[in-house]
C-alpha cells in the first residue's frame, strides 16, 4: 500500500501519526518541544512567511528546506482563487533556494477549495491536500524534520488546514505570528530587515502606484487606512499581498530588472492589480549586510507585553506567605454505604454525568489490571451514560479529569485521546488523592443541540506568543450561544510551552491568567466581566493565599466571580497552579418576539447577569457563598469550616446547602434546577471519608429537592479555601 493511501486511511483524528518507518504520538511531539527543531519552511514570497522564518532562528530551530505550492501549468493563472495560499509571485520563488543556501520543494496545486467549513477533515480534491503531497516529498529527503513554519497571522481557515496536515505527518506547527497585533508586528518586520514590497492591492485607498513599495514605506498610510476604513494593517484581509526580496536570513538578496502591471479590476472604490516579475537576479551581500536574525528579531516578552502583569504581582505581594490548616475534625454520623442517588442529571438541555469511574457502571465486565484499561473502562461507562442520555461526545461542553498519580498522565492520554474526533472537548487534569480501587475520576458536562454549528470549538495546536499550543486530546474552549467552556490553564511559556524557570508562584500565576485571558479575548469575552465560575487549583496549601491575591488584583475594582480554591497533590508538567473558568455569553435577544411579520427584529442586549455573595454562620459551622446567575445558568462556590471539633458531617452539610439556598431559590424553581454538585473535602490523615460525605449530601439532597437530585461527586482534597481553613467546597451549576 501506497504511503498516500495509508494517510487517507488512517485514524488521523487521534493524534496517532503513520508514515513510512515514522510513528509520532501527541507525548512523543511534545519530548521535540524543548530541543531546536529541523524545520521546513514554507513560504509564499511574502512577509509573513519570511519574518515567521527569522522567529523560527530566534527561537533556535534551524531551517533546512523550503517549501511552495504555485499553480499548474494547465491553469495558465499567475493568481489562483484560493483561500489557503499566496501564488501571485511565484515566478520568483525559485531565488529563495540560493538565498538561503537550502533546498526549495516544490509542487503545483491540482486541487481547489472543496471543503470550506472551518473544520477540516480529509477530503480528494481539496487544495490542503496538496499541502500534505508536498511535505511528503521533504520528510522523505529529510526525515529528520520536526517542525513546519507558517506565517499565518489571523486566518483560522489556513492554520486549520495546515495543522491538520501537520498532525497527519507528526510534524509541529511554527506558527510565531500567530494573532500578534498588526502595527506592531508591521513595523516590527520593517525594523528587522524585512524587504518586502507590495505586489498586489485590493482595497480602497490603495492604487497601482502602490506596487513595488516597501513595508516600511508603506506603514504610515496603512496605519491612517486602518484608523480611517478599518484595514487590515497586516493585509490578512487580502488587503494586498507582498513579496520578499531581502532579509537578513538571505544570502543574497533578489533585485527586480524588469516588471509590469497586470490590472484585474479598475473599479471607483479600490482597483485590484498586481506586479509580475519578468526579469530578476540575484545580488551577493558582503559580510558586514549578513546581521545575525536573532540579533534583530524581537522576541515578545510575557511579562512585559501583558498589561495586567503588575499588578497581578503587586497584588501577590501582599499575600500572607503563612496559613494554618484547621485541626477540628467532622463527626461521621451517616455510614459509609452509597446511598441511593444519582451519577447522572438532565436540566433543560444540559447533562452532567459526575463522578465516573471505571467501577461505577455494572455493564463494566472487563478485569482491570492497568492504567490504560481503567481509562479505558472509565471512558466506556461515561460513553453508556451519553447514550443513555441521548447524547455523543459531540456533545460534550468540559471534562474534568483527577487522577491518583500524575506519572500516569501519558499513559491516561494515549487511551483517552481516542474517544474524540477532531476537536476534543476542553479538560483540566488535575491530582488527586482518590479512594481506591479507582484511580482515575471523571465528570463531565454536556448540552444538546439542535445544530452542531451552535457549538464552536477553538483547538489551536501551532506553536506561538500567543497561548500554550494544545497537542493533546483537548480543545481550549468551547462556546454555546450562553455558556463558554475554557481548558485548565498552567503558567506556561507559550512558545516553548515551558514553565519560566526558576519556577515560583509569582510567575507561574501571572502567566497562567495572561494565558487564560489571551483564550477568552479570542471568544470575545471579557475575563473581568464574564465569568460565572472558577477553579483554582494549586499543588501546595501554603500557595492558596498568593492565589487568591493574584485572582483579585487581576479583577482589581472589578466584582470577583464565584471561585473555589482547591490544593491538590499535584498539577500536569508540576505546575503550581492551574485555572479553570466557565462564563456566561450574552447573546443579542429579539425585541419583537412575536410571531407576526410587521417589522425587522431588534438585536437588544439581554439583562447582564448578576452576582453576589452570602455567609452563615450556626451550629460551629461558618459557610461563605459566592454565586452568580444569567436568564438560564446559575452557578455557585460555596466553602463551610468548623470551628469546634465532633460537628457532624450531617449539620455541617444542612448550614451550607442552607446558604446557597438564599441564592438558588431565587433562580427558577430553586434546588429543582441544579444540575451539578461538585463536592471537594479535607482529606485528613488518609480518612477515607469521600463516601460518607456523598452520602450526607445525597440524603439531604433528597429531602430538599426529591424529584430532581444533582449528579453528584466528591474529589478530596489537601486543604480547601483561600485561607486554607475549609473543611468543604462545593461548586454548584443549575440550568432553567
Amino acid at each position: 500500500m501506497s504511503a498516500t493511501l495509508i494517510l487517507y486511511c488512517c485514524d488521523c483524528t487521534n493524534l496517532q501519526f503513520f508514515l513510512p518507518g515514522r510513528f509520532v504520538t501527541a507525548e512523543q511531539l511534545s519530548a521535540h518541544l524543548t530541543s531546536i527543531m529541523k524545520v521546513v519552511a514554507l513560504v509564499s514570497g511574502g512577509k509573513d512567511s519570511c519574518y515567521n522564518m527569522m522567529q523560527c532562528v530566534a527561537n533556535g530551530h534551524e531551517i533546512v528546506a523550503l517549501a511552495n505550492l504555485k499553480p499548474s501549468k494547465e491553469s495558465g493563472k499567475d493568481e489562483l482563487d484560493s483561500f489557503m495560499y499566496q501564488t501571485v509571485g511565484h515566478d520568483a520563488i525559485h531565488f529563495y533556494a540560493e538565498c538561503m543556501e537550502v533546498p526549495l520543494y516544490r509542487r503545483e496545486i491540482l486541487g481547489s477549495s472543496v471543503l470550506l467549513t472551518p473544520d477540516y477533515v480529509v477530503t480528494r480534491d481539496d487544495e490542503t491536500e496538496d499541502l500534505l503531497f508536498l511535505l511528503q516529498d521533504v520528510l522523505k529527503n529529510h526525515p529528520d524534520v520536526q517542525g513546519v513554519s507558517v506565517g499565518a497571522i489571523l486566518s483560522n481557515y489556513q492554520r486549520i488546514r495546515v495543522e491538520h496536515v501537520c498532525n497527519r505527518l507528526g510534524l509541529i506547527s511554527l506558527a510565531y505570528l500567530w494573532r500578534r497585533e498588526q502595527k506592531e508586528l508591521l513595523a516590527e518586520m520593517a525594523a528587522a530587515g524585512v524587504e518586502a514590497i507590495l505586489i498586489k492591492v485590493a482595497a480602497m485607498g490603495l492604487t497601482e502606484r502602490h506596487l513595488g513599495k516597501t513595508i516600511g514605506q508603506m506603514y504610515p498610510l496603512l496605519c491612517t487606512m486602518n484608523e480611517r476604513f478599518d484595514l487590515h494593517i497586516c493585509g490578512e484581509g487580502g488587503e494586498y499581498e507582498t513579496f520578499t526580496l531581502d532579509c537578513p536570513l538571505f544570502k543574497k538578496r533578489i533585485v527586480v530588472e524588469e516588471s509590469e502591471i497586470i490590472t484585474h479590476d479598475d473599479a471607483a472604490f479600490a482597483t485590484v492589480a498586481y506586479l509580475k516579475f519578468i526579469k530578476c537576479r540575484l545580488e551577493s551581500k558582503a559580510s558586514d549586510e549578513l546581521p545575525k536574525s536573532f540579533d534583530l528579531v524581537r522576541i515578545p516578552n510575557w511579562e512585559e507585553s501583558w498589561e495586567k502583569y503588575d499588578q497581578v504581582v503587586e497584588s501577590m505581594g501582599q499575600a500572607d506567605k503563612t496559613i494554618t490548616l484547621p485541626q477540628h475534625t467532622p463527626l461521621v454520623d451517616v455510614t459509609e454505604e452509597l446511598f441511593a442517588g444519582y451519577t447522572t442529571a438532565k436540566r433543560g438541555q444540559y447533562c452532567a454525568i459526575s463522578g465516573m469511574t471505571a467501577y461505577t457502571d455494572s455493564r463494566s465486565t472487563t478485569e482491570i489490571t492497568s492504567i490504560q484499561e481503567e481509562t479505558k473502562q472509565c471512558m466506556k461507562n461515561v460513553e453508556y451514560r451519553l447514550k443513555d442520555a441521548g447524547q455523543t461526545w459531540d456533545n460534550v461542553l468540559l471534562i474534568q479529569v483527577y487522577v491518583s498519580n500524575m506519572a500516569d498522565f501519558a499513559l491516561v492520554n494515549q487511551v483517552y485521546k481516542t474517544f474524540f474526533d477532531i476537536n476534543p472537548p476542553p479538560r483540566a487534569l488535575v491530582g488527586a488523592d482518590l479512594e481506591g480501587p479507582a484511580r482515575l475520576q471523571v465528570d463531565v458536562i454536556t448540552r444538546r443541540f439542535d445544530d452542531h454549528s451552535q457549538k464552536q470549538t477553538m483547538h489551536v495546536q501551532g506553536m506561538s506568543y500567543w497561548a500554550p499550543a494544545n497537542i493533546g486530546p483537548y480543545s481550549q474552549s468551547v462556546v454555546t450561544k450562553e455558556l463558554a467552556c475554557i481548558a485548565g490553564q498552567i503558567g506556561m511559556i507559550p512558545n516553548t510551552l515551558d514553565l519560566p524557570q526558576p519556577q515560583s508562584i509569582v510567575s507561574e500565576a501571572a502567566l497562567s491568567l495572561r494565558n487564560l485571558e489571551c483564550i477568552t479575548s479570542v471568544l470575545d469575552l471579557d475575563l473581568t466581566k464574564d465569568v460565572a465560575i472558577c477553579h483554582c487549583y494549586v499543588s501546595d496549601e501554603n500557595l492558596l493565599p498568593q492565589a487568591q491575591k493574584a485572582w483579585a488584583g487581576y479583577f482589581e475594582d472589578n466584582c470577583i466571580p464565584p471561585t473555589i480554591y482547591v490544593a491538590i497533590p499535584s498539577l500536569p508538567k508540576n505546575g503550581l497552579i492551574e485555572w479553570q473558568a466557565m462564563l456566561g455569553v450574552q447573546s443579542p435577544i429579539s425585541a419583537d418576539d412575536d410571531d407576526d411579520d410587521d417589522s425587522p427584529s431588534i438585536p437588544s442586549l439581554p439583562q447582564r447577569p448578576e452576582s453576589s455573595s452570602t455567609s452563615s454562620e450556626k451550629n460551629d459551622v461558618v459557610v461563605e457563598t459566592q454565586w452568580w446567575s444569567s436568564s438560564t445558568l446559575y452557578f455557585a462556590t460555596s466553602c463551610a469550616a468548623i470551628e469546634g471539633d465532633n460537628v457532624p458531617m450531617s449539620t455541617i452539610v444542612d448550614v451550607l446547602l442552607s446558604d446557597v439556598e438564599k441564592s438558588i431559590s431565587n433562580f427558577g424553581t430553586g434546588w429543582n434546577t441544579a444540575l451539578s454538585m461538585r463536592v471537594f473535602y479535607r482529606l485528613k490523615n488518609d480518612a477515607q471519608t469521600g463516601q460518607a460525605w456523598e452520602t450526607a449530601f445525597k440524603r439531604r439532597l433528597a429531602i430538599i429537592a426529591p424529584n430532581a437530585q444533582p449528579a453528584v461527586t466528591v474529589v478530596p482534597a489537601t486543604a480547601i479555601g483561600a485561607r486554607a481553613k475549609g473543611i468543604l467546597g462545593v461548586c454548584i451549576q443549575a440550568v432553567k
